[in-house]
């Protein structure tokens, strides 16, 4: 990204304008030294050693940012997530409009928000290895209809959002990263959404179809962590953006941040240990996920909070 020195674009709207200023590199910033990416990393290791004793490659433990933040929230939801996932209208359209950016950002001509999400639906419908892929094919007609408009929605308030990605700022979608740690034992692993810069100054963005929340930010703050650890080069800035409210929520990443990232990370993982290998017994928490929790129809507190949720003056029976 540009400094703010650089002169803006004329042609940007506001919203592209407070993006460009939000993401752009201060004169005076400096990144985290080596010694304190190294200082991160023993953290890291001495707080999962006894846990990694547990495991071996052939039953290694794969994180990813949903499941410390499932872990973290409801750990029953969590569980069930484990083999329960099926793909819905509301959480496909996210694949479609991610697919959707990706062509954007390498598309020939000019821009046409419906052309551009139905080649999205096209190419992942019949992408053999896109797990989507069964999902979007089968669809019938009214809820294909009902998913393309809303991938269409958001593809557009994207458009309108983001200024032009230049390919000077190294943009890079969908960017897979994993840290593999006690000979593969434990594995951590993200997929960004969007990244800009080159390692060392990287910025990492997380774009939201809805509002914002706290977990969002400590899903980015996991990203950090593995893209510190995987490149000895910590990134220089993390972004949540949602499209409905067209604001970014960011952060710098310094040294407290990545002790934070560590911390939940680690607790986050022996949880994991603890319920998936010792068979320890999971806790019920109610919370904005049970609007998609494969327990909801048996779970007792899932149901009251989303009473409560949707009828702020009702009461428990």
């Amino acid at each position: 990204m540009t400094d703010t020195t650089t002169p803006p674009e004329t042609t940007m709207n506001p919203m592209q304008q407070e993006i460009l200023e939000a993401l752009s590199k201060q004169p005076d910033w400096q990144p985290l030294s080596r010694n304190v990416i190294e200082s991160i990393r023993e953290q890291l290791h001495e707080g999962l050693a006894d846990v990694a004793a547990k495991l071996s490659p052939d039953n290694a433990m794969w994180v990813s940012k949903h499941k410390l933040t499932t872990v973290h929230g409801c750990e029953a939801n969590h569980m069930a997530s484990l083999t329960n996932f099926e793909w819905t209208l509301g959480n496909v359209k996210g694949t479609v409009l991610h697919k959707a950016i990706e062509l954007g950002l390498n598309w020939r001509g000019p821009v046409v928000p419906a052309v551009v999400v139905d080649e999205a639906l096209d190419q992942l419908a019949h992408n053999e290895g896109a797990s989507a892929s069964q999902f979007i094919e089968q669809l019938p007609e009214g809820d294909m209809a009902q998913l393309r408009s809303s991938a269409i929605d958001l593809y557009t308030k994207f458009d309108e959002c983001f200024p032009t990605l230049k390919a000077a700022w190294r943009p890079v979608l969908e960017s897979s990263a994993r840290y593999e740690m006690f000979d593969q034992r434990i594995n951590l692993s993200t997929r960004a959404d969007l990244t800009l810069g080159a390692p060392g100054s990287k910025v990492i963005i997380d774009v939201k179809s809805g509002r914002l929340h706290s977990s969002h930010r400590e899903e980015l703050r996991f990203y950090a962590l593995v893209e510190a650890m995987r490149t000895g080069m910590a990134p220089r800035r993390l972004a949540s953006y949602s499209l409905v409210t067209a604001r970014p929520e960011v952060e710098d990443v310094t040294e407290g941040v990545l002790q934070a990232a560590v911390r939940k990370t680690v607790d986050g993982i022996k949880h994991m240990v603890e319920l998936q290998r010792d068979h320890r017994k999971p806790t019920t928490r109610a919370g904005n996920a049970c609007l998609w929790c494969p327990l909801i129809t048996s779970c007792k507190e899932g149901a009251s909070f989303i009473v409560r949720r949707n009828d702020p003056d009702a009461t428990n029976n």
